[in-house]
């Protein structure tokens, strides 16, 4: 059977697509067994949302097409080589492969490869935790309990020993997260450091209004073509707080003599086998419901899973 992937035709519409990838004897083939589906960034990707100036960095291993449509796109899937090596690879949706050997990370034997898809997931929480130079000595806000904000929350509470408080607007998640034995964020208290994985205003303005005098906010959420309106007018300057971008493509100068690419990974490696994060992976769907899935994502449909997956 040839191998199949999800295109976004359009934005408003999906498709599963048939593929005829071809080997020159250089390349491996790796059958898929799941996908990670980040929310956020793919959900400004099949809605058009991408500005775009930020094109070419958007640009994803393996992606086809652009970003004007049709494109493919993802960057989280895990699968078997013949020699039945388990391997993550940056590349979109799709049943099977053929890729560069040198893309591939290949797994421990012990690590679920359910888990596995968060691979590049935690290796933004890798470059979160660097940018904030976190301690467990930090009274810690995570605002937003999507992929990246739970399992970063998960990270600061199993890996690191902070105290972390999550803030969530969604009643169904907040029930959830207590049944996980996170903590709850109420609104008398302040935070050293403040993490905004909300891909939302209001829960960056629920940070900055949050801190205690020289706390670091760092934003992880990428808004596209969104507009961001803030109230600065009140703690922000006479606590002299501190906003700070986040994000996985680069290694925070700091930490460049000390990690490249390669050594991240191995670290996100280490974390996993560390850290239990197979109960936040709530959502697991059939490869052929994806098109369907991203119907109701344009319908504004309520998610209230933490992480979603893709089985092939």
């Amino acid at each position: 059977m040839s191998p199949k992937s999800l295109w976004h035709i359009a934005s408003n519409f999906s498709e599963i697509r048939e593929e005829s990838p071809s080997n020159d004897g250089s390349l491996i083939e790796v059958e898929a067994l799941y996908s990670a589906i980040s929310i956020g960034t793919e959900t400004l990707v099949a809605t058009g949302k991408v500005p775009s100036e930020m094109h070419d960095k958007m640009t994803v291993p393996y992606m086809e097409g652009s970003f004007n449509f049709p494109l493919k796109y993802g960057y989280s899937l895990v699968g078997k080589t013949h020699a039945q090596e388990l391997v993550h690879i940056m590349h979109p949706h799709q049943s099977a492969i053929v890729v560069n050997p040198k893309s591939c990370f290949y797994f421990s034997d012990t690590i679920n490869p359910i888990v596995a898809t968060q691979f590049s997931n935690l290796e933004t929480v890798v470059n979160a935790l660097w940018t904030s130079e976190v301690t467990k000595e930090d009274t810690v806000l995570v605002c937003g309990s999507g992929s990246v904000g739970i399992l970063l929350a998960k990270t600061l509470k199993d890996y690191i020993d902070a105290k972390v408080y999550i803030k969530e607007v969604n009643e169904e998640k907040v029930r959830k997260l207590k049944h996980l034995g996170f903590d709850i964020a109420e609104d008398f208290m302040n935070f050293d450091i403040a993490f905004n994985v909300s891909a939302n205003e209001n829960g960056l303005q629920y940070c900055i209004d949050h801190m205690v005098t020289e706390g670091k906010i760092i934003e992880l959420s990428w808004y596209g073509t969104k507009k961001v309106e803030l109230n600065l007018g009140t703690d922000f300057h006479y606590k002299r707080l501190q906003i700070l971008s986040s994000q996985v493509s680069e290694i925070p100068k700091k930490y460049q003599g000390e990690f490249d690419f390669v050594s991240r990974k191995k670290w996100v490696e280490k974390i996993m086998l560390q850290v239990d994060f197979l109960p936040l992976i709530t959502n697991i769907i059939p490869f052929e419901e994806l098109p369907q899935f991203f119907s109701d994502i344009r319908k504004n449909k309520s998610q209230n899973h933490f992480i979603t997956i893709v089985k092939y």
